[in-house]
């Protein structure tokens, strides 16, 4: 198995950082290794934004949940970014050239958005790999999406540039040993030249082994792992939320007239 593989086998999220900062080379390495991510066209649909502040970073562990946040020795926010384009198109007379030609001039719709998230979760895996690569371990924050509200006025955000990713990076803690977890059989995630569908046995199956080490807790509330996992991930506080603030990211993108 070569490096490369080896680390990314081996790769666990981190929560408990080393009190010591980054060096700023190990800062520069690793945003430069995100922005040679592959990207859309070079058109670099997203933007890297370093948060520093001690303030901002004690806010993001209140509205993500997560108080590791606060501590955090590096914390990147990445964010779906078409409003440099649109900024680069409005300043540099596309609108009038567009009324001239007879185009249409238009908002950036939701392909554009997908299209930057993309770019933005490309940029921030290839950050993550290249921090391993420097003995640096990360963990991705997915509740950044909710609180819409909040974490636009924290930043400063415009309408186009949507908060899809949170990554905090740090040394490991001394004395902490973060569990590699286990995946999904792989025929149950690899499919080859068409898409499956599982039998329920099968996707029993698939949660065995997970069930098995949450037997008790399961046992005690009188529930499967599916039945759980629904309660949480589809109808928990902060599910509910997070449902309730993309949808607040998203009116801009939605506004393009249909073509």
């Amino acid at each position: 198995m070569s490096e490369t593989l080896r680390l990314i086998d081996e790769r666990v999220s981190l929560r408990r950082y080393d009190e010591q900062p980054l060096e700023p080379g190990e800062i520069d390495a690793i945003v430069h290794s995100a922005m040679r991510a592959p990207t859309a066209g070079n058109m670099m649909l997203y933007t890297i934004l370093q948060v520093d502040d001690s303030h901002k970073k004690r806010r993001l562990a209140e509205t993500c949940g997560h108080p590791f946040i606060a501590n955090a020795p590096l914390v990147l926010l990445f964010l779906a970014d078409m409003q440099r384009w649109v900024d680069v198109f409005e300043s540099n007379g596309v609108p009038a050239h567009c009324s001239e030609t007879g185009l249409e001039y238009r908002s950036p719709g939701a392909s554009k958005l997908l299209m930057s998230c993309c770019d933005a979760l490309i940029a921030a895996q290839t950050s993550v790999l290249a921090a391993e690569s420097l003995g640096i371990g990360s963990c991705y924050i997915g509740d950044i999406m909710g609180n819409a509200e909040t974490h636009r006025k924290l930043f400063d955000l415009p309408p186009f540039a949507f908060p899809i990713a949170l990554v905090c990076y740090g040394h490991r803690a001394e004395g902490h040993v973060p569990t590699r977890t286990d995946r999904f059989d792989r025929r149950f995630v690899h499919h080859v030249n068409r898409y499956r569908r599982f039998p329920a046995n099968d996707l029993r199956e698939m949660l065995s082994e997970i069930e098995a080490k949450f037997s008790s807790v399961l046992e005690k509330r009188g529930v499967n792992l599916a039945q759980l996992t629904y309660g949480g991930f589809m109808m928990g506080a902060t599910a509910r939320e997070g449902d309730r603030s993309v949808a607040v990211l998203l009116e801009p993108w939605m506004e393009s007239p249909e073509a």
